[in-house]
């Protein structure tokens, strides 16, 4: 959310690894409004996960970094569930 008077840019979102990568939008977001950065993650590699995705623009935080944690699973198979 921009909670700033002026227009908000996000100049660049970048992830710690190539395994995690972020979508951000392009456009200005007004004061006011509200927009997602969208991140995937390879969920072929299994176990504990821990990445940051670090947030460049024209606020005045700089830079920002969010921190995403979770855990995959191995995915159960169709023996498994018989």
């Amino acid at each position: 959310e921009n909670v700033g008077t002026e227009p908000l840019m996000l100049t660049n979102v970048r992830s710690s690894c190539g395994c995690t990568v972020p979508n951000w939008p392009r456009e200005p977001i007004a004061p006011g409004d509200k927009s997602v950065i969208k991140v995937k993650y390879d969920t072929r590699r299994i176990g504990p996960i821990s990445k940051s995705i670090t947030v460049y623009s024209n606020g005045s935080e700089q830079p920002v970094v969010l921190r995403i944690k979770g855990k995959v699973e191995k995915p159960a198979t169709a023996a498994a569930a018989q």
